[in-house]
């Protein structure tokens, strides 16, 4: 079995403070990474309680065709849809 062949498109970035609601924050890490072998690119979130301990590891497949200025507004969108539903 051959090992996937990954590219990181967007390296680990911290978001702080960012607002889910009118009253609550979160922080929270994304990166994104293009596996080469399955064709397809991986936008993965981890998210942070207060102690800045990772509560959410969630990874989401995102459409190819994803312009890399989209991901930071992928993964702020990805972080209130995980904080509505209750994940977070």
């Amino acid at each position: 079995m051959e090992l996937a062949k990954r590219q990181i498109l967007k390296d680990w970035t911290r978001v702080e403070d960012f607002p889910v609601d009118e009253r609550e924050r979160r922080n929270f890490e994304y990166h994104v990474v293009k596996d080469v072998t399955a064709e397809r690119i991986t936008l993965t979130i981890k998210c942070f309680n207060e102690e800045a301990e990772t509560i959410r590891l969630d990874p989401t497949v995102i459409p190819a065709s994803s312009d890399p200025e989209s991901y930071p507004d992928l993964a702020e969108r990805r972080v209130r849809a995980l904080y509505s539903s209750g994940r977070i």
